[in-house]
C-alpha cells in the first residue's frame, strides 16, 4: 500500500540558526505535544499492527582528502531486503529475507547488527546506534529526558500537499542546553494537527560518542503518512565517518546505509510470537539469492554522495552550538600522508617531519610540525593555529618548508622516495619556502573559498643527497626576494564526479607580479564506460617568481614527453580519456576474499602547450603544441595506474606506473 502523502524534498529559506531565540521544551507548545504524543503512544486500532518492506544500500568508503575536492571510493557494497513489523505502542521486529554484497578493494568489513535493518519508532526515548558501541543512551528531542536536555528554537511553517491531504509543518531546531554532554543536534520537522515527526535529520556533540574512532555520525529520519493516520518511516540515512583515533592522515572511512520502506499493510493482527528473539533477525551472511534483477553496482547509481549530509549537518550543528563536535581524541599526531612524516628528496636526503594537533574548545585547533633532513641538516617545520565559525575557518601560519614546484602532485610521495633512495631519480624540483600567513575559507553548499595574505621568502636548495645508486641530478634555483602576497581560490562542484577550480595571485611590491590559473574536471555517471575531460590553464606577468612557474611534460601531464621539459609563464593543458571496465586477475591481496576486483582499460589523448620564457629554470617553452595519445590501465580497485604515452609529434614512449592518483594524498 502506498502512502496518501510523501514528505517532499524542501529547503527552509528562515532566520539562521545562531540568530534564533533558543526555548525549553515547556516554552513550544508544539513540542509539549510531541513529547506526549511519543510518551503516551497507546495506537490507533487501525494501526495496531502493521508491515512493510524496506530496500536497503549499506555501502562502506574511504574518502580521502585532495584539497577542497575529497574524492569518495567505495570499497564494499551491501544490498539487503528486510520484512518489517510493528505494533503500537512501540514494538517492531525485522527480517532479513535477501542479502549480497561485493567487493571493489581488499576488506575485512563487518557490521554491527543495526546497520543492516532500519530505525523503527524514531528510537524511542533514547538514541542508540552501532549496537551501543558508538552512541548510547542519547536523550531524544521529543522524549520526557530530551525536554531537561535541549533547548528549542521555532523556524518555518510548511504546507505539504493541497486540498484535504494537506499537511502544515513545522521546522524547529534542537540543541543542548550543555553542549558539553551527550546529546544531539538538528532540525525536528513536527506535523501541526498530530503533533507527529516528520522529519529529522541530526548530528551528535562529540561527549556522545563512545568509540575513540567515529569522527561523526549524521542521521536523516524520514516518514510518510499511512492512511491519514500517523507518520511511519519511509526513507532514512546513516552516515558514520570514522578515522584513526591516533593519527590526522588526510582519509576517513565512510559507512552509509540508505533505506526505502514502502509497501505498507496497516491494520493486521500480529502473531504472539512475531516479536520474539532479537530485533533483527533472518539471515546472518550475505546468501546467494536469484530474485535479484539488477547488478549490485547499480543499486549505488541513485544514491548521493556521503560528504554532502555530513557537511550540511556539521555546519548546521556548529552554527547551533558554536563548539567541537568532533568524537576523535582532541589531541592527535597528524601527518600529510606518509610522506609527509618521512620522505627522501634529493635536497634533503632523509627527511622526519613528525606532526601533533590539538583540538580545543570553540572550534579552536593548533597544529605543530618539526623535523630535518639528514642530508643538508635544515630544520622544517611551523605552528598553524585555526579556528572555525559557522563554516568559516580562520588560520595564522608560521612554516618553513621545502616544496615542489607544482601546485599539483605529479607522483606519489611514496614512490619518489623510493625513485630517490635507490637510484637518485628524484622527479619533484624543490624550493624551500619560509612563510607567515593569515588565511580563512569558507565551505557553502558545493563551493569552497580561501583567501589569505602572506609574506614569504623563496630560497633555493642545493642537491645533498647521494642515493644507493650514486648521486642525484641538480636541483634548479628557484629562490628569489621575499614578497607579500594576496591570494584568492575557488572551487566546487558542479555535478557528481565533476569539479572546478580557480585561482589568483599577486604582489605589489619592487617588481609586482600576478598570477591565474583555473581547470576543470568533467566525469561522465558511472557505468562500464566512463569518459572524462580535463582542462587546465594559466598565465603569470613577466616579473612571476621561478617557483611560481608553470611546468608540464612527463607524468600526470604528457606521458611520452621528457619530464618537465615544457614550461613558463603561460601553459594550458587538456586530456580526453576513455575507459572501459575488464577483467584482469587480482593478486593475492590480504582481505580480497577471493574476488575479482574491478579494473579498467582505456585510451587517453592530451595535448600541451607553455610560452613566456622564466629565466633560471630547466623547464622551456614549448612553441607548439605537444600532443600525446596512449593506453591508460586502472587495476584493481583501482589501486596501481599505468600510463604509456607516444608523443605525436617527437615520436618518444613515456611508461609510467605508480598508485592510482586517488590515494597520493595518503601517500
Amino acid at each position: 500500500m502506498r502512502p496518501t502523502l510523501w514528505l517532499i524534498p524542501f529547503v527552509l529559506l528562515g532566520t539562521p540558526i545562531g540568530a534564533q531565540q533558543w526555548l525549553p521544551a515547556d516554552s513550544v507548545p508544539l513540542v509539549r505535544r510531541a513529547i506526549a504524543a511519543r510518551t503516551d503512544r497507546d495506537g490507533d486500532p487501525l494501526l495496531a499492527g502493521w508491515r512493510a518492506e524496506a530496500h536497503g544500500v549499506v555501502r562502506f568508503s574511504s574518502v580521502i582528502g585532495h584539497g577542497g575536492n575529497p574524492v569518495e571510493r567505495v570499497i564494499k557494497v551491501d544490498e539487503l531486503r528486510v520484512e518489517v513489523y510493528g505494533e503500537a505502542p512501540n514494538r517492531s521486529k525485522q527480517m532479513i529475507t535477501a542479502w549480497r554484497d561485493t567487493t571493489f578493494l581488499p576488506n575485512r568489513v563487518s557490521y554491527h547488527r543495526d546497520h543492516l535493518g532500519i530505525v523503527t519508532n524514531d528510537f524511542g526515548a533514547a538514541i542508540r546506534l552501532g549496537d551501543g558501541d558508538e552512541v548510547r543512551d542519547v536523550p531524544h528531542p521529543l522524549s520526557q529526558a530530551g525536554a531537561a536536555t535541549y533547548r528549542y528554537a521555532v523556524g518555518d511553517t510548511l504546507r505539504l500537499g493541497t486540498g484535504e491531504a494537506a499537511v502544515r509543518v513545522l521546522a524547529i531546531d534542537v540543541r543542548p542546553e550543555n553542549p558539553a554532554v551527550p546529546a544531539a543536534v538538528g532540525t525536528l520537522y513536527l506535523d501541526l494537527d498530530r503533533a507527529s515527526l516528520v522529519r529529522f535529520r541530526f548530528t551528535f556533540t562529540a561527549a556522545a560518542y563512545r568509540d575513540p574512532t567515529v569522527e561523526a555520525i549524521t542521521v536523516v529520519l524520514e516518514t510518510a503518512l499511512q492512511e491519514r493516520a500517523q507518520w511511519l518511516p519511509w526513507r532514512q540515512a546513516i552516515v558514520i565517518r570514522r578515522a584513526t583515533s591516533w593519527l590526522d592522515l588526510p582519509v576517513r572511512t565512510v559507512l552509509r546505509a540508505d533505506w526505502t520502506i514502502e509497501e505498507y499493510q496497516v491494520g493486521l493482527g500480529h502473531p504472539p510470537n512475531r516479536f520474539a528473539g532479537p530485533a533483527i533477525g533472518g539471515l546472518r551472511r550475505p546468501a546467494p539469492d536469484s530474485s535479484w534483477t539488477m547488478p549490485i553496482a547499480s543499486a549505488l547509481d541513485a544514491l548521493p554522495p556521503t560528504d554532502a549530509d555530513v557537511a550540511a549537518a556539521r555546519r548546521d550543528a556548529l552554527r547551533a552550538i558554536g563548539d567541537h563536535l568532533s568524537g576523535l581524541p582532541a589531541a592527535r599526531a597528524s601527518a600529510d600522508g606518509v610522506s609527509g612524516v618521512v620522505r627522501v628528496n634529493r635536497v634533503q636526503g632523509v627527511r622526519v617531519a613528525p606532526a601533533f594537533s590539538l583540538a580545543g574548545p570553540g572550534g579552536l585547533t593548533i597544529a605543530i610540525r618539526g623535523g630535518a633532513g639528514t642530508s643538508d641538516r635544515g630544520l622544517v617545520g611551523g605552528l598553524n593555529v585555526t579556528r572555525a565559525m559557522s563554516g568559516t575557518v580562520v588560520g595564522v601560519e608560521l612554516s618553513r618548508a621545502v616544496r615542489d614546484v607544482a601546485d599539483e602532485s605529479v607522483i606519489s610521495g611514496t614512490l619518489n622516495s623510493i625513485r630517490t633512495l635507490v637510484a637518485g631519480d628524484d622527479r619533484l624540483d624543490w624550493v624551500q619556502m619560509d612563510r607567515a600567513a593569515v588565511a580563512a575559507h569558507h565551505d557553502f553548499s558545493g563551493l569552497t573559498a580561501k583567501l589569505e595574505v602572506a609574506r614569504e621568502h623563496p630560497r633555493s636548495i642545493a642537491t645533498a643527497f647521494s642515493s644507493l645508486g650514486g648521486s642525484a641530478r641538480m636541483n634548479p634555483a628557484l629562490g628569489g626576494p621575499a614578497y607579500t602576497v594576496l591570494r584568492g581560490n575557488v572551487s566546487g562542484q558542479f555535478r557528481e564526479r565533476s569539479r572546478w577550480m580557480m585561482a589568483a595571485e599577486g604582489s605589489a611590491g619592487g617588481e609586482g607580479w600576478g598570477r591565474v590559473a583555473g581547470g576543470v574536471e568533467v566525469v561522465s555517471p558511472g557505468g562500464p564506460s566512463t569518459l572524462s575531460i580535463r582542462l587546465r590553464g594559466g598565465a603569470a606577468t613577466t616579473f612571476v617568481p621561478p617557483h611560481r612557474s608553470f611546468v608540464l611534460g612527463g607524468r600526470a601531464t604528457l606521458p611520452g614527453i621528457p619530464h618537465r621539459s615544457i614550461g613558463g609563464r603561460r601553459f594550458a593543458w587538456g586530456e580526453l580519456a576513455w575507459t572501459h571496465s575488464a577483467t584482469i586477475p587480482t593478486p593475492p591481496f590480504p582481505f580480497a576474499r577471493k574476488v575479482v576486483l574491478p579494473s579498467a582499460v582505456g585510451l587517453f589523448v592530451a595535448a600541451g602547450v607553455a610560452g613566456g620564457g622564466v629565466d633560471g629554470v630547466p623547464w622551456r617553452p614549448s612553441g607548439r603544441l605537444e600532443p600525446v595519445a596512449g593506453l591508460r590501465i586502472d587495476a584493481w580497485g583501482p589501486i596501481l595506474r599505468v600510463d604509456v604515452g607516444v608523443g605525436l609529434r617527437r615520436g618518444t614512449v613515456g611508461l609510467t606506473i605508480d598508485i592510482h592518483p586517488d590515494w597520493w594524498p595518503i601517500l
